[in-house]
């Protein structure tokens, strides 16, 4: 079992032991991932790729299992020529989209052509979809969260390797935006979690809410050991790593991240801040 004890929950703290802090640590707010942790998308994304690319009858179409391949190949490579989303080159997401979705292709069945047009209906019919309800969906148990009274009794806020379009329609559109006050995305700040960048962004947005919050009086929740576990440890959060492994609607993307050491690093620290559902953390803080 893990080792976790809820204390008190005044009006907008939690006193919060985690095994890896010196006792008992306020927790004043919570910092949340996206993708993964709060949503997932409806179906498969390589689905929802080859879906669009026989609606849109482009020539010899590529196999889900091409398209697959190709958008592995395809979102590494984009991903590190052209990091966050566009935010680094000052692109727009579509326009980061519209070239990584072509590579998509290029990479799925090297050997076929598509002309701009047919290229055009395809692009437009997947940008459409991931911004439709049919795109994304939020998780149950963030719905718990969320949902919570001792959630909403804390500062909650966001902060995600994800283009702006999931902090401006996404979650609205899934009609969680309202739990949150702050929102820090890698497209907007120009930095990706693990860096430090993007969770001073994250602190500094929280700070406007409440002005003598400290680092260790935030909670990031996350399910990228990497990114959102290591990163936060380091940057000086409270952090627990989400384990989404058994669950097949989420898949980790940016696989290629390497995790910064942290003061008190351990496997045993990992395993004592691992937590397999978001329930857990409903439960923490009803205690």
């Amino acid at each position: 079992g893990k080792i976790f004890a809820l204390l008190c929950l005044p009006s907008i703290a939690a006193s919060l032991s985690l095994p890896s802090s010196a006792g008992s640590i306020k927790i004043r707010a919570i910092s949340l991932d996206v993708t993964g942790t709060l949503v997932a998308t409806r179906e498969p994304v390589i689905k929802s790729y080859h879906d669009a690319a026989l609606w849109a009858q482009l020539p010899d179409p590529p196999t889900q299992d091409e398209m697959k391949k190709g958008f592995k190949i395809a979102f590494r490579e984009r991903c590190l020529e052209s990091p966050c989303y566009g935010g680094v080159d000052s692109i727009s997401g579509r326009e980061w989209w519209r070239e990584t979705v072509a590579r998509v292709l290029h990479h799925a069945k090297p050997d076929v052509k598509v002309s701009e047009q047919d290229f055009d209906r395809y692009f437009r019919r997947v940008y459409q979809h991931f911004g439709s309800p049919a795109g994304y969906e939020v998780l149950d148990d963030a719905k718990n969260l969320l949902e919570s009274k001792s959630a909403s009794d804390l500062l909650l806020g966001i902060t995600s390797n994800t283009p702006t379009r999931h902090m401006e329609s996404v979650l609205p559109m899934l009609d969680i935006h309202n739990h949150f006050k702050w929102f820090a995305c890698s497209q907007d700040d120009k930095h990706e979690k693990p860096s430090i960048e993007i969770f001073d962004a994250s602190f500094e947005q929280a700070k406007f809410w409440i002005p003598d919050l400290k680092k260790d009086e935030v909670l990031h929740i996350g399910d990228s050991y990497a990114a959102d576990y290591c990163g936060a440890r380091r940057f000086g959060f409270q952090a627990l790593l989400l384990d989404r492994s058994d669950n097949p609607a989420v898949v980790a993307y940016q696989d290629w991240i390497e995790a910064p050491d942290y003061e008190g690093k351990t496997v045993e620290d990992v395993q004592l801040n691992t937590i397999k559902s978001l329930d857990e953390v409903v439960t923490m803080l009803s205690l």
